[in-house]
């Protein structure tokens, strides 16, 4: 919820931006929140007591959040020059791959190959490509031109440049999913909201979002407030990032938007890189059962 502009312009690294002070996206009315830490240029990283959220205010205003996404310090579209998927396939320290393949697993639980799946920030359309040959009926919306202009010409996937609002197929997706995007958007309900019109009844959401109470955030949190920790709540991500969750926001954020939760799952970076052995796998198995992987995963079903 926007509170007022604060007419101030800062530059944070290669982007520069507007900045307005905002209350807790999603309790209404918004409760009095915790200050958890005050970053240089005056930005605080807030945290809700109601719902516990965490997020930045002052923050950038949508207009400049968007300009982040058109800028080649956010990503270098050269890289892709050289890309090819059966080199990136075959990469076993690829994160990105076997993040891939962990979500379209997940997808797989509760979808058919026949069902229509909306990739909601799809960014160059990479988990549309790995899904579309998993057999998955998927395509990809994004608002950054830069970036849907990079998936259609590398990968040729079906991609659309707009923002979620603005958008309408003509038909409904038995799955939306939104991978590492709800930290970044501008109007955090609507966009949820809007992913519900866009669903079928009973129709399904994908959500992945950092989780402010993982072992490694809650450590890093800790030396930032202790003044040990001296890189400015770094791991916070400001200025893309603007939101931080656990399970208790997303939980509150389904509530709202009208969906309900069917599943949560704590994939800790070890297994997102593949990790075997005892040691891995009994850390992989602690982070799962006690929450303390540093992102979250959500399936949460359209109420009727």
């Amino acid at each position: 919820m926007t509170e007022s502009s604060d007419d101030r312009y800062i530059k944070c690294g290669e982007f520069t931006g507007k900045l307005e002070n905002v209350l807790c996206p999603i309790c209404d009315p918004p409760k009095e929140p915790k200050l958890i830490f005050r970053k240089s240029a005056g930005i605080g990283i807030w945290q809700c007591p109601e719902c516990s959220i965490m997020y930045a205010s002052p923050r950038f205003t949508e207009e400049s959040l968007l300009k982040i996404y058109e800028n080649e310090a956010f990503i270098d579209p050269s890289f892709y020059d050289g890309w090819s998927y059966e080199t990136w396939k075959k990469d076993n320290r690829n994160r990105s791959y076997i993040s891939q393949k962990l979500k379209i697993q997940l997808l797989k639980r509760f979808l058919t190959e026949k069902d229509r799946v909306l990739d909601v920030g799809c960014g160059i359309g990479l988990f549309c490509l790995e899904a579309s040959k998993q057999g998955l009926n998927v395509e990809g919306i994004d608002p950054s031109k830069m970036l849907v202009e990079i998936g259609r010409k590398k990968f040729g996937m079906s991609l659309h440049n707009s923002l979620l609002e603005n958008f309408d197929p003509g038909y409904r997706y038995k799955g939306m999913v939104v991978w590492a995007v709800l930290e970044h958007v501008y109007n955090l309900v609507e966009l949820v909201k809007r992913c519900r019109d866009l669903l079928q009844e009973g129709g399904y959401i994908f959500i992945d979002v950092p989780n402010h109470e993982g072992i490694s955030n809650r450590f890093k949190s800790l030396l930032c407030r202790k003044g040990i920790k001296k890189d400015d709540f770094k791991h916070f991500g400001f200025p893309w990032h603007i939101y931080s969750f656990n399970k208790k926001s997303l939980s509150s954020l389904m509530r709202v938007c009208g969906f309900e939760p069917v599943l949560f799952e704590f994939w800790s970076h070890l297994l997102k890189d593949g990790a075997d052995g005892y040691l891995a796998r009994t850390a992989i198995s602690l982070t799962q059962r006690f929450e303390l992987s540093d992102y979250v995963t959500l399936v949460a079903r359209k109420k009727p």
